[in-house]
């Protein structure tokens, strides 16, 4: 069976695991993370949704084979440590904002939204109803409004 090693969380992992086993399965299954969430494992719900080097991918499409002993996956549970903080203002905005109803959907929407509001700080703009509307996380709630506001309010923290 061949090792694969990448960065979980900032911590060096290696596994003993096929290259094809998707690396929701390997956080899920053998790593014990389960801040990804299992919802439809081919890649259109989001509920897993994670970073890969800073970018959120969904982790349900993603070989394990596919990543580098260099590669970082950071999950929400390792999304503080990226602050030094007890919480990321994400985390915090979702507090403050009671987005949560299930919680199910709740680490990959914080996961994509903590994504999309770093990529328009990278480009020097404020994120935009376009960059909201572009998050297509599934939430079966529908608590949408309150993500929205959320989204704004930890921007503003970041």
């Amino acid at each position: 069976v061949p090792e694969q090693t990448f960065r979980l969380n900032g911590e060096q992992v290696t596994v003993d695991i096929g290259d094809d086993v998707r690396l929701l399965w390997v956080l899920r299954d053998v790593l014990g993370v389960t801040g990804p969430k299992y919802g439809c494992g081919i890649n259109v719900c989001k509920a897993c949704t994670s970073h890969l080097n800073g970018r959120a991918v969904n982790p349900c499409a993603i070989p394990v084979g596919e990543l580098t002993p260099t590669d970082e996956v950071t999950t929400i549970e390792g999304l503080a440590d990226t602050v030094s903080a007890d919480l990321h203002p994400m985390q915090q905005a979702w507090i403050d904002q009671d987005v949560a109803q299930c919680g199910y959907c709740q680490p990959g929407q914080i996961m994509a939204a903590v994504a999309v509001v770093r990529r328009a700080a990278e480009e020097g703009r404020e994120v935009t109803d376009a960059d909201l509307d572009g998050i297509r996380n599934i939430c079966r709630c529908g608590t949408y409004v309150r993500i929205r506001e959320a989204i704004r309010a930890g921007a503003e923290n970041m």
